[in-house]
């Protein structure tokens, strides 16, 4: 499936303008490749990035506490927000309004033991429980519509036209050993599979790696380099990322059956990979970081405007005179704009200039996280 790349000077992104992709294990045609090259610099001002445009923090009581906040959207004027440490899904409207929960822990109906994953789209909360292996269909309200018993066992999904995309299904429902599989509206059968690897060790980063946009999503995973767009039933390369000399081998890396194996090859070779990514139009944020522990980086950003092919990249260092902005990190995103997070409790100059400059007056015993939508400006 995958192809060696020539090595570029360290750190380019090349952005795929035609590739076919063959959703039964045949090695794609590709096809024209742009280079575009990422300078390095010292910091990245997020000024310069992003123009925040809202500022939402949500009202804090004991009920609403948030201790881990792991996926967030916007759909129909409502935040709706995963705490995956509480297993809680929350609903806030614009000003920060406490609306209303999407379910709750238990094993009645509509209830969930335990959420592996959650996805909004299209104004429906989808709500994957891992130990009744069972999809929840909610309504903004919390509304229950449907539930759908699954015969897979995944890591995390993404809605698809004529059913779910899922990665990272257990062999017990992926006997040919798919990364990424299209499942069928009910859950129970393969409507295509795509890059095979290994079932019994299936790589996974962290949090999901899926992109969510209303009409089609992007894809990633640790074992390529390729960020995939997902639009109906076809899986078509969108952007590839090069690292250089520690770009790793995605072709051995897709065939390790052992996770041993693939983190002592990984610190061998110092090789780079994909914490996050995350995109609003033709702007991606690219999260990386270098793989041996015994040169343990923070991460590091790429920035990238796929429209007109302009880049920029940063190490861990940020700098800005804002510093909600400086603090904050990607946790989702909307078709127009970037939602970061940033972390209030404790931090005075983050809270004094919510204040000053976006009027929002924080009480004292808030501890809720602020979100900020921004709009990115890398022309």
């Amino acid at each position: 499936m995958y192809q060696n790349f020539k090595l570029l000077p360290f750190f380019s992104l090349l952005a795929v303008l035609s590739f076919s992709c063959d959703r039964q294990k045949k090695d794609a045609p590709q096809t024209d490749i742009v280079h575009v090259p990422i300078p390095s610099v010292d910091y990245v001002d997020f000024d310069t990035l992003y123009c925040v445009e809202r500022v939402i923090v949500p009202e804090w009581t004991e009920d609403t506490d948030m201790k881990n906040v792991e996926r967030v959207f916007w759909s129909d004027s409502a935040l709706v927000i995963f705490d995956s440490r509480r297993q809680r899904i929350q609903t806030f409207d614009k000003a920060g309004k406490y609306l209303n929960d999407v379910g709750r822990q238990g094993n009645g109906d509509g209830e969930y033991a335990e959420l592996k994953d959650v996805v909004v789209t299209n104004g429906k909360v989808y709500a994957y429980d891992a130990v009744g292996r069972k999809m929840l269909v909610f309504s903004l309200d919390g509304t229950l519509e449907q539930t759908i018993q699954s015969a897979f066992d995944f890591h995390s999904f993404a809605k698809a036209e004529s059913g779910f995309w899922l990665y990272a299904c257990r062999d017990s429902s992926n006997a040919e050993g798919y990364a990424l599989i299209l499942a069928d509206a009910g859950l129970q059968k393969v409507q295509a599979g795509y890059f095979p690897q290994n079932p019994k060790f299936i790589n996974v980063e962290r949090g999901s790696n899926f992109v969510i946009h209303n009409q089609d999503a992007l894809f990633f995973w640790p074992t390529s380099n390729v960020i995939y767009r997902l639009k109906g039933d076809e899986v078509a390369p969108y952007v590839t990322i090069d690292f250089g000399e520690n770009t790793p081998n995605y072709v051995y890396l897709s065939r390790l059956g052992e996770e041993s194996v693939y983190v002592q090859y990984m610190e061998d070779n110092r090789c780079y990979r994909f914490r996050s990514v995350h995109a609003c139009n033709d702007f991606m944020t690219f999260v990386y970081r270098r793989y041996a522990d015994s040169e343990v980086t923070s991460p590091n950003f790429a920035y990238y405007n796929r429209l007109s092919g302009n880049s920029m990249a940063s190490p861990a260092k940020m700098s800005g005179e804002n510093p909600v902005l400086r603090a904050s990190f990607n946790i989702g995103e909307t078709d127009d704009c970037l939602i970061l997070m940033t972390k209030t409790k404790g931090k005075a100059e983050v809270r004094n200039f919510l204040a000053d400059r976006y009027g929002i007056v924080l009480p004292q015993g808030n501890s809720n996280p602020a979100f900020l939508f921004c709009r990115p400006m890398l022309e």
